[in-house]
C-alpha cells in the first residue's frame, strides 16, 4: 500500500452515493496501491433539529427537501436514487446515526488471516461490502436502514458474522466506535460529506472537501507519492465489463461508464444486449437499475 484514502461520510449522503464510480474507477486504476477506509460523520443526529440551509434543507418538510434534494442530485452524479424512500419513512425516521452504528458493528469484523505465521492483519472487505450494501438499501432500494432488522438483514448478505453483529450493537461497542469517529471528525474540522484524507505511507496528508472527480484524486496522489504508483490499463470489452460487474456485485451504469471511460449511450446499449445474451441481469433500483452477472 503506498497511499490511504478516508473518506468521511454517512450511509445515506447522495453525494458519497454519488462518488462511487469514482471509487471504482481508482480501485481498477491503482489495485492495492491504494487502500481504502471509512469515518463516520453522523449527517443528521437529530431530524427534528437538523438545518441544512445550503439545500433547502429543515423543518417539517424535511422529508419532501430530501427527497427534492436527491432527485436532483442523481442528475447530476448518475446514480439511481429513489427518493421517495424519504416520504414513506418519514413518520419513523429519526437520525442517520442509528445506521453509522451498524457499520461500526460490521467494521468490527474486519480482521483476515494473512501472511505465512498466519497473523491476523486488518482487513476492510466485510465492512467495505456492508457499506456498500447500506447504501444501495438506502439509496435505491426504499430500504429503511435505521430499522435494527433491516441492518442484521444486510449483515447476513455481505456474510459477518449475526450474533457478533448484534452482540456489538447491543453492548454499546459500536456506539463507542461511533462516536470516536465523531471526534475525529471534530478534529479535522469536517462538516460535510463526503470528504476525503489521503495519506501516504510517510505520513504527509491532504484533506479536501465535497465530490470530487477522478483527476482531482490522480492529482493528488501525484503529489504524494510521485512516481511511485503505477497506473493499471483498464481494458474494456464485454468479457471484462461482465467480470467487473461479477466482482462487485451489483453495479449502476454510471459506474461502468467511469471505470471503462464509456459515454452513457454506449454503456446502455452494451448492457441492453449482455442483458439479451443472459450474460447478466437487470434489477430496478428507483430512477435506474442495477446489473448483475448470471
Amino acid at each position: 500500500m503506498i497511499l490511504e484514502v478516508i473518506q468521511y461520510t454517512d450511509p445515506y449522503c447522495t453525494w458519497c452515493w454519488g462518488s462511487e464510480p469514482v471509487m471504482r474507477h481508482i480501485e481498477a486504476v491503482f489495485g492495492d496501491q491504494v487502500s481504502f477506509g471509512f469515518v463516520l460523520g453522523g449527517l443528521v443526529p437529530d431530524v427534528s433539529k437538523f438545518s441544512d440551509p445550503l439545500n433547502n434543507i429543515g423543518g417539517p418538510d424535511f422529508a419532501r427537501q430530501v427527497a427534492a434534494h436527491w432527485e436532483e442530485a442523481s442528475k447530476r452524479h448518475g446514480m439511481p436514487v429513489d427518493a421517495s424512500v424519504w416520504l414513506d419513512m418519514k413518520d419513523e425516521f429519526k437520525s442517520t446515526w442509528p445506521a453509522s452504528v451498524a457499520f461500526k458493528a460490521a467494521e468490527m469484523q474486519d480482521t483476515v488471516e494473512g501472511g505465512a505465521s498466519g497473523d491476523e492483519t486488518p482487513g476492510r472487505e466485510r465492512s467495505h461490502r456492508y457499506m456498500r450494501r447500506l447504501r444501495e438499501a438506502a439509496a435505491a432500494e426504499h430500504r429503511f436502514i435505521h430499522r435494527r432488522e433491516v441492518q442484521e438483514e444486510l449483515a447476513l448478505e455481505v456474510g459477518l458474522d449475526l450474533e457478533r453483529f448484534r452482540r456489538d450493537l447491543d453492548s454499546g461497542a459500536a456506539e463507542a466506535a461511533f462516536h470516536q469517529d465523531l471526534d475525529e471528525c471534530y478534529n479535522k474540522h469536517v462538516t460535510g460529506f463526503p470528504s476525503f484524507q489521503i495519506t501516504s505511507r510517510s505520513g504527509e496528508e491532504i484533506m479536501f472537501f465535497g465530490f470530487q472527480p477522478f483527476p482531482k484524486f490522480v492529482e493528488l496522489f501525484e503529489r504524494l507519492a510521485g512516481r511511485e504508483l503505477e497506473k493499471h490499463e483498464v481494458k474494456g470489452g464485454d468479457d471484462n465489463i461482465v467480470e467487473f460487474i461479477r466482482r462487485q456485485g451489483k453495479v449502476a451504469w454510471r459506474e461502468v461508464s467511469e471505470v471503462f471511460s464509456m459515454p452513457k449511450s454506449s454503456v446502455i446499449e452494451l448492457l441492453s444486449r449482455l442483458e439479451a445474451e443472459d450474460r447478466i441481469t437487470t434489477q430496478k433500483a428507483g430512477n435506474g437499475w442495477f446489473y448483475l452477472s448470471n
